[in-house]
């Protein structure tokens, strides 16, 4: 059912795309290439169809090119011009890049191209990308020293990963906010380091008749109801159409109202627990403030409602019984991070310190055999990622490692624990995106080789 990159898009014809570039920018002639583009139909938020060009842009030159904008020119079987069209450079959810963006010399960068026909309901037979851009100095390649602990899988768009037991992975890359059956999946082992293209084994569950079930037929809902299959539960959750989360069992059936009167607030994502349990959370744009719930896939409500909540200045990291969640906040005058109660509404104050953002991953709070409690937080500092861990013991807080991760505001990323706590996998998207395992056992644990 993998519908493309950019998701929720109608193929409606592949034509042949010639690609040259115009006088006003000589510089840029037979360097900028379009290439694997499909013509498009998806509705606008008003309901109205529109056409686009979407594609791949190659940099094929020794210089990087920025300000880049895609002129199209739309013509029939007659050769005549019935259309004319303008685009960027898009990331895998079709947003367009930030304008400092530079493609560089080899690389490549997915583009999106709206179209406008003179009549509606002319017949395209192809389209002309005519690519603008301003050279620009191609940046220095440098040999980084390896970072010791952290392995890189992929520098595609990661947006989704699932541990299968210790050593085994899946990954999905595309748009974060496409449903699981539309993003492309990898499997990865951490022990030989082999990573192979897959089929998700729960995409062949979700037939016709799971969909007519759920209520989920229109395209554009079902690939926004973020429909899981858990790895801790043998119910599925969804969202529909007026953002209700539901359970219901893997055919659809017996299904479980879990929160409503939604339709306010934009579902960003689940973040699983053990036995079914969950943490959902909500916000509009980087920057914002996070709302969230607490629940399990059998119908369990934990916390209150997202609007009784507490909200956070990061995605809240839930504890495995999903009762609290570390959150940052201002609270009573002091910014830091906090371990929030959501079921009480109480806060213990863990650390004082800027948030970092709801573009960074959720922090992970998790219990050693010896009942010691720890958290592993991913912040900014002095121009850096840094992976650090508080220790609920000696209420303090150390730097593991720097990470090779770059958020933006237009971008995020996340990060999931092995079921052995011995490896982080950390994914992010946009064009700085990609998948890194980092092996805990060298980095040093929390509590353990950590450096304050």
């Amino acid at each position: 059912m993998r519908r493309g990159m950019l998701g929720g898009l109608a193929v409606i014809g592949l034509t042949v795309i010639v690609s040259v570039a115009q006088e006003a920018t000589p510089e840029s002639e037979g360097s900028l290439v379009a290439q694997n583009v499909e013509i498009t139909a998806e509705r606008d938020l008003f309901g109205q169809v529109i056409r686009l060009a979407q594609g791949e842009l190659i940099n094929d030159s020794d210089s990087a090119f920025t300000a880049i904008t895609l002129f199209a020119e739309v013509y029939n079987a007659d050769e005549v011009l019935i259309g004319e069209g303008v685009g960027y450079p898009v990331d895998a959810c079709g947003a367009g890049l930030l304008p400092d963006f530079a493609l560089q010399p080899g690389d490549s960068q997915a583009f999106r191209v709206t179209l406008e026909l003179y009549e509606p309901e002319t017949d395209i037979d192809r389209v002309e990308v005519i690519p603008e851009a301003e050279a620009t100095e191609a940046a220095e390649t440098v040999s980084a020293p390896p970072l010791v602990g952290i392995t890189t899988v992929s520098e595609q768009e990661v947006v989704s990963v699932e541990w299968l037991d210790d050593e085994t992975l899946r990954f999905g890359i595309g748009c974060y906010q496409d449903v699981f059956t539309n993003l492309s999946w990898n499997q990865h082992n951490v022990d030989d380091g082999e990573t192979f293209p897959i089929d998700h084994p729960s995409a062949g569950l979700v037939t016709d008749a799971l969909i007519q079930q759920l209520g989920l037929t229109d395209p554009y809902f079902y690939n926004r109801s973020f429909l899981t299959f858990p790895l801790t539960s043998r119910r599925i959750l969804y969202q529909d159409d007026i953002n209700t989360v539901i359970s219901a069992e893997p055919d659809g059936s017996f299904k479980r109202l879990i929160w409503d009167n939604l339709s306010r607030i934009s579902l960003q994502g689940f973040t699983w627990l053990p036995e079914g349990r969950f943490l959902a959370y909500y916000f509009g744009a980087s920057g914002e403030d996070v709302r969230y719930f607490t629940a399990s896939a059998e119908g369990q409500r934990i916390s209150g409602s997202v609007y009784d909540s507490l909200p956070s200045r990061i995605i809240p990291g839930p504890t495995p019984d999903g009762a609290r969640a570390v959150i940052a906040a201002t609270i009573d005058g002091v910014t830091g991070y906090f371990l929030q109660d959501v079921i009480f509404q109480s806060s213990e104050l863990m650390f004082e310190a800027e948030p970092a953002g709801n573009n960074y991953p959720a922090p992970l709070y998790w219990v050693d055999e010896g009942d010691q409690r720890y958290v592993y937080i991913v912040r900014p500092e002095d121009d850096a990622t840094l992976l650090q861990c508080y220790d609920f013991q000696s209420l303090q807080l150390s730097t593991l490692t720097t990470l090779p991760l770059q958020p933006d505001l237009q971008h995020r990323a996340w990060m999931w624990l092995s079921p052995d706590r011995d490896t982080l996998a950390l994914a992010a998207n946009g064009s700085n995106g990609g998948l890194w395992l980092l092996d805990l056992n060298e980095l040093g644990r929390c509590g353990v080789g950590a450096v304050g």
